[in-house]
């Protein structure tokens, strides 16, 4: 394996895999993680001009995300950001 492939699979390792999913998906996805796991749900808002509700939980190094004009009612918080910033 070449030193850049190397690099590479180590910054993935260390950050993890970003999977933004729509709203739906996210919500059985987070609820069935909170349930069988105790995963944490993050909430808060990201943008400038136009605010999203931003949703984010993680599990086994893979964080889900889900970007919403609106709250998802489906889904229980457990900490509400002051501030997101998802470095994609």
């Amino acid at each position: 394996m070449s030193s850049a492939a190397v690099a590479v699979a180590v910054a993935v390792r260390a950050a993890g895999t970003l999977v933004e999913l729509d709203s739906e998906q996210f919500s059985k996805i987070a609820t069935r993680l909170q349930q069988e796991n105790g995963a944490l749900i993050i909430h808060g808002q990201t943008g400038f001009r136009q605010k999203k509700d931003t949703y984010i939980v993680g599990n086994q190094g893979v964080i889900f995300y889900c970007k919403n004009v609106g709250v998802l009612v489906s889904v229980k918080v457990d900490v509400e950001a002051k501030s997101l910033s998802l470095l994609l």
